[in-house]
């Protein structure tokens, strides 16, 4: 009878954690040789879901930022998109990588269409 007493409270909270509509989490740190940041976020709200995550950091020897965001809605829209960039004393760069699907179709939906299936 105990156990069943103190396994509601947790069945309660346990409902509580696996329902929760959004997610962050923020980490900042500097120091003589620098500085940096990382946070994430993520959500949900009315059938759309999102991710972000951004890291940035500096240094003596230059500094560097990435960035990573996915969405999707209820029609099966979604975009995803990574970029990074540097710099510093030998020089600079970047990168981007991103993809789409939209018109309502998902990712796997839409190939399956274009190839005619």
């Amino acid at each position: 009878m105990v156990a069943s007493a103190l396994a509601l409270p947790l069945m309660i909270g346990a409902a509580g954690i696996a329902s929760a509509d959004s997610y962050g989490s923020t980490e900042v740190q500097a120091g003589p040789d620098g500085a940096a940041t990382h946070s994430v976020q993520a959500g949900t709200h009315r059938g759309s879901s999102s991710f972000h995550e951004n890291s940035t950091a500096a240094g003596p020897d230059g500094a560097a930022t990435s960035d990573t965001s996915a969405t999707a809605n209820r029609n099966g829209d979604s975009r995803y998109r990574q970029h990074s960039g540097w710099a510093g004393q030998d020089g600079a760069g970047s990168y981007e990588t991103h993809s789409s699907t939209g018109d309502g179709q998902g990712v796997l939906s839409g190939t399956l269409g274009a190839i005619g299936l």
